[in-house]
């Protein structure tokens, strides 16, 4: 599921455990430094509950509005989630950069997180857990994400872009695929 995407081996295997064992969460809460595939875990995860490759209705990435998520964005996720799944049996939404969100937003999402479909599965990315209220962060299950190894983002671009990379480099990316502008 996540063969493409290196660093944050933990977060990974706990996330493939909850589809082998069927034991998804209603709601999660991605956190950790920006730039180390967050997202892209997300959505290979979410892909992995709904089953289906492809863009469909059943999966929506939520994006910020301008500099926050705003509650106008949220009311229309709970528009969404309660309608009933169209191609899978399960419904997917990622709100990235949810750190964003204003609290009026935080707040109208906990009524969601308080009783959500049984078939829906929200996904939270942030960089800044103190940026949630304590109720959002109690609903959700938490995943901590951390900066990729050194190791790890020298063999990747030395093996996709045959170069040979130095340490200052490295340093230079501080443990950030993004921050390195190679993905």
């Amino acid at each position: 599921m996540f063969e493409n995407i290196i660093g944050n081996d933990n977060a990974k295997e706990s996330l493939i455990q909850a589809i082998k064992n069927d034991k998804i969460s209603h709601s999660y809460l991605f956190v950790g430094p920006s730039g180390i595939g967050k997202k892209m875990i997300a959505t290979e995860f979410a892909k992995s509950i709904i089953k289906v490759q492809y863009e469909n209705p059943d999966f929506l990435i939520i994006e910020p509005n301008g500099n926050s998520i705003k509650i106008e964005q949220i009311r229309e996720l709970q528009k969404r989630i309660q309608e009933k799944p169209i191609i899978s049996d399960k419904k997917v939404f990622i709100i990235n950069d949810a750190d964003l969100m204003t609290t009026e937003a935080q707040n109208c999402l906990l009524k969601t997180l308080e009783e959500p479909p049984e078939f829906a599965t929200i996904i939270l990315i942030g960089t800044n857990e103190n940026s949630f209220l304590v109720t959002i962060k109690s609903r959700c299950m938490m995943i901590h994400f951390v900066k990729i190894e050194d190791d790890k983002i020298k063999k990747y671009i030395e093996e996709k872009y045959h170069i040979s990379v130095s340490q200052n480099m490295i340093d230079m990316f501080q443990g950030s695929i993004r921050k390195s502008n190679w993905s």
